[in-house]
């Protein structure tokens, strides 16, 4: 009999005449995984329960790398898979967000709430007024058993069992100019996993699913509703447990170069736990969690880690911030770049010597590489 194949790997391929970067499929259907499972699953860490809750956030230049298809893609099947959950998909205030969370948990024993927005910017708002929600939702996250929330109108708002799932998608612009300063470091940006794509994976004019894809999209909303079924607690297999503790004791770093990154790396041992949990069930649809599975989560943050830098810089960059921005999506965007060209792209906005001096900066972190060729120079990006 052959082997049976995951959710994951049925999704990526169900996804693959789509021109959204593959990573963001990925973390899309962890995201749909994580909101199937809600807080009906968890990880016992004596003083408290982990839920594989997660806050996704796609980012890309508008219009360019599909972040609001691939959104929708995900979105569709858990909303045919799990038709009761409640999902929120507009713009909401704290003290609405707070209304709904109480009224979840008096219907159902959980306040359990996905949020998903294709256009993060228009859920959170466009300027620093909206930090209450921001603010709200960086409480929420940490799924407290009992959470209360003082409004003006209402007084005190209490909630139950609270869990909250977050997928959206926004452009570094956006995060730049509108991201308060206190949501960033230990806050708000801390408890997200940015996903950053600066080109889509592939040209697909006119994409359509095959009868195969047709079939894929079937076995997936039943797997995901059966998924959604399970209760109780995740447990470590011996070998999980022993791999853990090793790195958790001998590699795990939480401080690192990057002080707007510390709150990240200091969650990072639980995230890997909740994706776990996630890389389980898509591997056996079962609650025992093995090697591998911790060993995926793992390679997943750790892929993804080397663009969180630039999206850091995104959020807090001022004017010089982004000239090296606009050189970086440039040399991005084309892969390589001669420099003659990549100064004609940009001549509109800065002159030879800040173009190098930009350059080579990029050279010294090592997120763009210089060659000669024919006596040409030539960077390349994206590695």
């Amino acid at each position: 009999m052959a082997d049976k194949i995951d959710w994951l790997t049925k999704y990526q391929e169900y996804t693959s005449t789509q021109e959204s970067p593959a990573m963001f499929h990925l973390w899309v259907g962890l995201s749909m995984l994580a909101s199937s499972l809600g807080r009906k699953c968890y990880f016992n860490k004596g003083y408290y329960n982990l839920y594989p809750n997660l806050y996704v956030v796609l980012v890309g230049a508008s219009a360019t790398v599909r972040k609001s298809t691939a959104v929708n893609l995900g979105y569709h099947l858990f909303r045919l898979a799990v038709p009761e959950a409640c999902v929120l998909a507009q713009k909401i205030t704290p003290e609405a967000l707070i209304q709904v969370l109480g009224k979840r948990g008096e219907e159902t024993g959980n306040s359990d709430v996905v949020m998903v927005s294709t256009e993060l910017s228009v859920f959170l708002g466009s300027n620093n007024r909206e930090d209450s929600l921001i603010q709200l939702l960086t409480k929420l996250y940490d799924c407290e058993d009992e959470m209360d929330y003082h409004t003006v109108g209402r007084g005190k708002e209490s909630c139950s069992n609270v869990c909250f799932n977050l997928i959206g998608a926004t452009t570094p612009e956006w995060m730049k100019t509108s991201m308060p300063a206190s949501a960033i470091g230990g806050g708000f940006t801390s408890r997200i996993v940015f996903i950053y794509q600066y080109k889509p994976e592939r040209k697909v004019p006119f994409p359509h699913l095959t009868k195969e894809q047709e079939i894929l999209k079937a076995e997936l909303v039943t797997e995901l509703h059966d998924i959604s079924m399970l209760k109780g607690e995740f447990i470590l297999t011996k070998d999980a447990r022993d791999w853990y503790e090793q790195w958790y004791c001998d590699i795990f770093k939480p401080d690192m170069n990057d002080p707007s990154l510390d709150g990240y790396y200091g969650r990072k041992h639980d995230s890997v736990l909740k994706l776990s949990m996630l890389f389980c069930v898509n591997r056996s649809g079962k609650q025992l969690v093995d090697e591998i599975d911790l060993r995926m989560a793992l390679t997943s943050l750790n892929e993804n880690e080397r663009y969180l830098p630039n999206v850091m810089r995104n959020i807090q960059s001022n004017m010089i911030g982004e000239e090296r921005n606009k050189v970086l999506r440039a040399v991005n965007r084309k892969g390589k770049l001669p420099y003659a060209k990549l100064l004609r792209s940009l001549s509109y906005c800065m002159n030879a010597q800040r173009l190098n001096e930009i350059l080579m900066g990029l050279v010294a972190e090592g997120v763009v590489k210089e060659t000669i060729v024919d006596g040409k120079r030539i960077f390349k990006g994206g590695e």
